[in-house]
């Protein structure tokens, strides 16, 4: 091993989705579509944005949406992650919505990364944009067995959730340390309202598995801070994940992908970057492109290049950007912004050069 790698491990359900076990017991499932189905009837709501009230001095061609305004002035959950159903490789069926999912870690007073949850956002069909788009939470969990009495339980997962990527029916979710945590959308479970230990989620979403990292010699490990798919280039698909620095040498690294389940992935590409503060990155066509948050007051930039460099787009952000998605189908930049009292979603068109 020269470089980076992924190994697949599975959770004590022993397959990548546990429809191997019907009856774990966690709760109705009901998978993706369910939550779809729930929450256009009685679904949180959004309020969407368009143009410069997306964020001051942005670009006019800006669009999105704020969340509800307790979840847009909470501190207790912070948002990261991104991706769309462009990700997912599904073909958008005529009069289908898109679906964009988010993340959100949980900080309890001091303590940061007590929880994750992923937000379900319907968009509304291609050229439709909703004015104030459906979402509900979905808790990560993990399912675990009594060692004596056999009952299902679950445990919440402790991740930072820095970064997301919707891969078939596959969540891959960044964590900071050891990798990818891996959840099957498919495994979704719905519960009783006001059900304990879910942080007021009506949902849970299981984990499957996980991809652990390793580093070759001389090579420092990576820090998973954020992940996104690459499903742009003639050779093939990738995984692109990269790290958050506060100075110069944070690293970029691209995987390619295996067809169908998880298999061991080794790095085709790592580069080093002199750009601090990478909240996020995608890849088009060979370029990445990289969201880089300028701290709590200054809008936010974006970085477009590869080995040979980066060349800076400043300030078309806006405060406090975190991770990127790719929306093949519109050829625009997903991203979502952090702070308490001014949390956006925010779609904007890739910059020339």
């Amino acid at each position: 091993m020269s470089g980076l790698t992924l190994t697949p491990t599975l959770d004590q359900a022993g397959a990548w989705s546990l429809t191997a076990l019907p009856r774990w017991g966690l709760g109705e499932r009901v998978g993706l579509e369910g939550v779809l189905g729930d929450l256009r009837l009685r679904g949180r709501r959004g309020r969407r944005l368009v143009g410069r009230r997306v964020g001051r001095r942005g670009p006019g061609d800006a669009r999105g949406f704020r969340w509800n305004r307790h979840d847009t002035s909470t501190h207790e959950w912070w948002p990261q992650g991104i991706t769309t159903s462009s990700d997912s490789g599904a073909p958008l069926l005529a009069g289908e919505s898109r679906v964009l999912l988010a993340s959100w870690y949980r900080r309890d007073g001091a303590d940061p990364d007590t929880a994750a949850r992923v937000s379900v956002v319907d968009l509304g069909p291609a050229g439709r944009a909703a004015d104030r788009p459906a979402y509900e939470h979905v808790l990560l969990v993990e399912a675990v067995r009594d060692p004596v009495s056999r009952a299902a339980r679950h445990r919440q997962v402790r991740a930072h959730a820095g970064g997301l990527a919707w891969w078939g029916d596959l969540l891959l979710v960044a964590d900071t340390r050891t990798g990818l945590r891996i959840f099957d959308l498919r495994d979704i479970v719905r519960q009783e309202p006001h059900s304990p230990d879910t942080h007021g989620c009506r949902y849970l979403l299981p984990q499957c598995g996980r991809w652990t990292a390793a580093a070759g010699e001389g090579v420092q490990p990576l820090r998973w801070s954020f992940c996104s798919l690459d499903r742009t280039a003639i050779e093939g698909d990738s995984l692109v994940a990269g790290e958050y620095s506060k100075g110069m040498g944070a690293r970029l690294a691209r995987f390619p992908l295996p067809e169908g389940d998880p298999t061991t992935l080794e790095s085709a590409e790592i580069v080093t970057t002199d750009i601090p503060s990478m909240q996020g990155a995608c890849r088009v066509r060979g370029t990445y492109v990289v969201s880089a948050s300028n701290g709590a007051h200054h809008r936010g930039h974006l970085w477009m290049g590869g080995p040979d460099g980066f060349r800076q787009h400043a300030r078309v952000l806006p405060v406090g950007p975190e991770d990127l998605s790719l929306d093949r189908r519109t050829g625009r930049l997903w991203t979502l912004t952090e702070y308490p009292g001014r949390r956006v979603v925010v779609s904007l068109p890739l910059p020339r050069g």
